[in-house]
């Protein structure tokens, strides 16, 4: 028996927004856009209703802003998962947003796609953001949260390879040392960064801003 799909409540006061992105979601078999919402009054009054998993809200809603949204939803301990979307990227406001509680952070100009593998990851329990942050943002969340914080140096080193496109042997020989010894690292990295092949790595190492992160 396959389990329910993930609810999701869309709230954001563009309809052209709500409608392109629903379509996204709907077209899932494992999400189920269950309610709209034009502001943030309507968007909490509907969380508090329940059956809402996930609230994919916009920040700079009228009224009540998705801010004050997530506030709320952590302060009445709703079972929400809130996904923050902006279209500020600050360290600061980053930083302030997940401290109201939410679960995930995209800015709007990310591909649609990418919304539909948060609302997964959300919903999973997994609290951190998407798009990774300008630099100064990491501290403020903790050094622990940052992407691929518990890789060793040299599984960084080939992680970061990987995601340039090297293959295994050139990753080798770059680093002198072996293409067993590669794999090796790339098997711990997977592992740590919670992906199964090196094609779900290179996604993951993009999608994080690992890739091109400097030491991160």
């Amino acid at each position: 028996m396959s389990a329910p799909p993930t609810r999701v409540l869309l709230a954001d006061d563009h309809p052209v927004w709500r409608r392109g992105v629903r379509g996204l979601l709907d077209a899932e078999p494992d999400l189920d856009v269950v309610a709209e919402a034009a502001d943030g009054e309507a968007a909490l009054a509907a969380l508090r209703a329940g059956g809402v998993d996930v609230a994919v809200l916009d920040m700079e809603m009228p009224r009540v802003t998705g801010v004050e949204v997530a506030r709320a939803v952590r302060a009445e301990g709703l079972e929400v998962a809130v996904l923050a979307l902006s279209s500020y990227d600050e360290p600061a406001y980053v930083a302030g947003l997940l401290a109201e509680g939410a679960a995930g952070y995209l800015t709007k100009d990310q591909p649609p796609e990418l919304i539909v593998e948060a609302v997964r990851a959300v919903a999973r329990g997994q609290g951190r953001w998407f798009v990774a942050p300008a630099p100064g943002a990491v501290g403020a969340w903790g050094e622990a949260d940052a992407p691929g914080a518990g890789l060793t140096d040299r599984e960084r080193e080939v992680l970061r390879l990987l995601a340039e496109g090297r293959s295994n042997a050139e990753i080798a020989g770059a680093l002198f040392v072996s293409e067993n010894t590669v794999r090796s690292h790339l098997t711990a990295a997977y592992a740590k960064v919670g992906v199964g092949s090196a094609r779900e790595a290179v996604a993951w190492a993009w999608r994080t801003g690992f890739a091109g992160g400097g030491d991160g």
